[in-house]
């Protein structure tokens, strides 16, 4: 995988990533798990780097998904928006509410949570 030069978009770096044919993760699907774990870290490794790795605070990964904690969950939906997650999942009754946003990332789903949005009704 190859990044475009990041730019400053607010607190966040925003890097446009383009596929690398040799390696993704249906590349990984039918190989052992340990290939499949590595696959999971490069990518995570990458969405950090895109973001800066300052505005991360922790990285949950699986074999297929990776979940991103912002330090200031204020800056969940901006850091969401720069790695491709535009799909907002409301979670109103935890306390304290949060919104996941989802995507997807060379294969993988990409869930980055951020403070919880105030939905304007129209």
């Amino acid at each position: 995988m190859t990044t475009s030069r990041p730019t400053d978009v607010g607190h966040v770096r925003a890097g446009v990533a383009t596929k690398d044919a040799t390696t993704s993760y249906s590349q990984y699907r039918n190989e052992g798990d340990a290939d499949r774990l590595a696959f999971a870290m490069r990518v995570a490794t990458e969405a950090v780097r895109t973001v800066g790795s300052d505005h991360i605070e922790i990285v949950t990964l699986t074999r297929g998904r990776i979940c991103l904690q912002p330090v200031n969950l204020n800056h969940g939906e901006q850091i969401a928006r720069a790695l491709g997650c535009d799909l907002p999942l409301d979670h109103r009754m935890f306390v304290p509410g949060h919104t996941l946003w989802t995507g997807e990332r060379d294969g993988l789903e990409v869930q980055v949570r951020s403070a919880l949005r105030q939905v304007v009704a129209q």
